[in-house]
């Protein structure tokens, strides 16, 4: 059986090159992602916590990942994968029938985007909410009418003057992305 450590292209084993070395690795960071998502799903499923979200995340992560490691897999075979002689070929197929199984792809985003947008609380504040780690403290300005503490909402950036800056010199966001803290 032909294998990437055994096929052979330019004199030398197609697992020498870097591009097939990445390849591999971005399949196998795929797989363990989706073996994580789903353990995570039972997980709250064997703790009586709701596993919607989770089990629906691993759901179409995990499909559309077998599909593109399938994908991949065929191209790193080259000719060989496309034929019956290995099981890329059938493992691709199987894979684009688990993106429409039990819940397409597509449903199982329509449920995340929803729970998104309409339930999920973040646990962090809002930025401008954050304690300022800086050379002046906001509440020591309080006397001073001559400046006061804007940030930028966007990367955190925090300016001293009597007004905001009008554009912000790290993340180049206008005036508008700044809050006076």
């Amino acid at each position: 059986m032909i294998t990437p450590k055994k096929r052979r292209a330019f004199g030398t084993k197609i697992a020498n090159f870097q591009a097939i070395q990445h390849k591999i690795a971005e399949m196998y960071q795929k797989v363990e992602t989706s073996r994580l998502l789903t353990w995570k799903a039972a997980w709250e499923a064997d703790n009586a916590m709701d596993p919607t979200i989770s089990a629906s995340i691993a759901k179409f992560y995990s499909t559309e990942t077998a599909l593109e490691v399938a994908n991949e897999a065929l191209q790193i075979f080259g000719g060989y994968g496309y034929t019956k002689m290995f099981p890329i070929e059938k493992l691709l197929r199987d894979a684009r029938l688990f993106r429409i199984y039990e819940g397409t792809s597509e449903i199982q985003r329509y449920i995340v985007s929803g729970y998104a947008m309409n339930v999920y609380q973040p646990i962090m504040p809002p930025l401008e909410e954050l304690p300022i780690h800086r050379e002046l403290d906001p509440a020591e300005l309080k006397g001073d009418p001559g400046k006061s503490a804007w940030r930028c909402r966007i990367c955190g950036y925090v300016h001293y003057d009597d007004e905001a800056p009008t554009e912000c010199p790290y993340c180049f966001f206008p005036q508008s992305a700044f809050v006076e803290i």
